[in-house]
């Protein structure tokens, strides 16, 4: 089956795209507005841009209710700070209950129970209970479409990152100790699973 994009729904795009492209790794989102409101949100259109500079980057459809701006969107252009909280299997239902459409100024750490941690460079904080953190500054934004699935493009200089100890050893990451949860379509996760190595040629010989 071929598919015009341009002939079908932008919900049919929607689900073609989430069901093909996965699993997705999930940015749990932390944000603070003007007013010093907390704000806590999953993205699962996240992925890693450049190491350097540091640079990562999602992209969080643009809007939450008619032409209401996400409050995350909203908090990161007003102060141009985040923090990117990495998603692991332990969070997946405070994940789910920060996700949804709250009433602009409700704080998600407050609904879901998790709590804050300082950053150590921004002054927002991130989710005590996550074992990875970067701490971004905005580097960039790029909007995509001003209709129904309109994106911004969220790019966040690492001006600071953590991970629990026991997770790291000479800059490697243990994978399985992170345990960390991916987004399929719908009301899909997904975990790590099985893992393979396979050897890359070495185009010296």
């Amino acid at each position: 089956m071929n598919i015009n994009p341009e002939e079908i729904s932008a919900k049919d795009r929607y689900k073609l795209l989430i069901g093909s492209v996965i699993p997705r790794p999930i940015a749990f989102v932390s944000t603070k507005g003007q007013d010093g409101t907390l704000n806590l949100a999953p993205f699962s259109f996240y992925n890693v841009v450049c190491f350097n500079p540091m640079i990562v980057a999602f992209f969080p459809i643009r809007f939450k209710k008619g032409s209401e701006i996400k409050d995350t969107v909203r908090n990161i252009r007003d102060t141009g700070k985040f923090v990117i909280n990495v998603a692991t299997e332990e969070l997946a239902e405070k994940i789910t209950q920060a996700s949804g459409l709250y009433d602009y100024g409700r704080d998600e750490f407050a609904i879901t129970g998790l709590n804050t941690v300082a950053s150590k460079v921004i002054n927002v904080p991130g989710v005590a209970e996550s074992p990875i953190r970067m701490e971004c500054r905005l580097e960039k934004i790029i909007s995509f479409g001003d209709e129904e699935g309109g994106s911004d493009g969220i790019f966040g200089r690492v001006v600071n990152y953590f991970a629990d100890d026991d997770l790291i050893d000479n800059f490697r990451i243990d994978e399985r100790k992170l345990n960390p949860l991916a987004r399929l379509a719908g009301n899909r996760y997904s975990l790590l699973g099985e893992t393979f190595d396979i050897a890359r040629p070495n185009l010296d010989d």
